[in-house]
């Protein structure tokens, strides 16, 4: 048909984390995986670790500087904390922190790009900054345990 571009439709990767005791999976549309802490109380902000993926011929560099501007964009009150190259399983990646204020509170969020064949993996976890003691271990243990599918990488 006319005007119509016709596209390849690849399945997102098989992602998976191995999630702490306390957290739980919440199945949410359009992301590859959510772990969430589970049993607070009712209005009390939710730690969560996110993992999207997304096709991308950009290099890293640029990839990261339009999350970090984005971030600048999107947020009430953001501040850049650390912006710094890592390495995944032999991939490269970049690591984003920052702080963002939601009325009185305000939010810690660390950000891992990673670049894989054809798509990068961006993987998002918050809490707010009172929380931080109790999760940014787990943070680190579920990124550290991150794995997908090569074959749709």
């Amino acid at each position: 048909m006319a005007g119509w571009v016709k596209r390849t439709i690849h399945p997102p990767p098989a992602v998976d984390v191995a999630t702490p005791e306390g957290w739980e999976r919440v199945p949410v549309e359009h992301t590859e995986l959510v772990a969430a802490l589970a049993g607070l109380p009712a209005g009390t902000f939710r730690p969560s670790l996110v993992v999207v993926s997304y096709f991308s011929d950009e290099p890293l560099p640029r990839i990261a500087l339009r999350a970090a501007q984005e971030a600048q964009q999107q947020y009430e009150d953001p501040l850049l904390i650390a912006s710094e190259p890592l390495e995944h399983t032999g991939r490269p990646g970049r690591r984003l922190e920052f702080t963002y204020r939601i009325g009185e509170t305000t939010v810690l969020v660390r950000r891992w790009i990673l670049k894989l064949e054809q798509r990068c993996l961006d993987v998002v976890a918050s809490s707010t900054v009172g929380q931080v003691p109790l999760v940014r271990g787990h943070f680190d243990a579920m990124m550290a345990s991150l794995h997908w599918d090569e074959a749709a990488a």
